[in-house]
């Protein structure tokens, strides 16, 4: 009496483990994108509520914006610590970076950029000229590499735009 496996039933298993894998894999990574996603997506909710905060001082915005005399949302920004130099050449006024993100103020943008540079962006404001303007207070995507990230991470499309719900 043989005991064991035969070579047919041992290359079936492998092939059911192989596709099992192919399957979960991508959804594994398309996961943890997410997570990651959320640590960019709370730092530039913390900084538009700082720049909230000043045009509430300012009701006509005057010095909130990047650039502004005496203007520089990250010198205030409580609780966001980057340790690392930021690489991606965007916008005016680098601000911190971590491993997975660098901010950057362009005007009265706020942006997050995922590392490395070629991914995507996430952007918002609190200040628009126009207060009805529906990108105010809200996150926007931009896919910079070839994956579209942003319909991955859950964004709506307006327009030509997308926005995280």
């Amino acid at each position: 009496m043989r005991k064991g496996f035969s070579l047919i039933e041992l290359l079936v298993v492998v092939l059911i483990m192989g596709i099992l894998a192919s399957v979960a894999m991508p959804q594994y990574f398309n996961t943890v994108e997410k997570s990651r996603a959320s640590e960019g997506i709370q730092t530039l909710k913390t900084l538009r509520d700082q720049q909230a905060a000043c045009i509430t001082k300012n009701p006509d915005g005057e010095g909130c914006m990047q650039g502004a005399p005496g203007n520089n949302l990250f010198t205030y920004a409580d609780g966001i610590n980057g340790t690392e130099s930021p690489i991606c050449d965007y916008g005016t006024t680098a601000g911190p970076a971590t491993q997975n993100w660098e901010y950057w103020a362009d005007g009265q943008y706020i942006v997050a950029i995922r590392r490395p540079c070629n991914k995507y962006t996430l952007e918002t404001t609190a200040y628009k000229s126009n207060w009805n303007d529906p990108e105010v207070n809200r996150i926007g995507c931009s896919n910079d590499g070839d994956k579209d990230w942003c319909a991955i991470l859950g964004c709506v499309v307006e327009g030509n735009r997308y926005f995280l719900q």
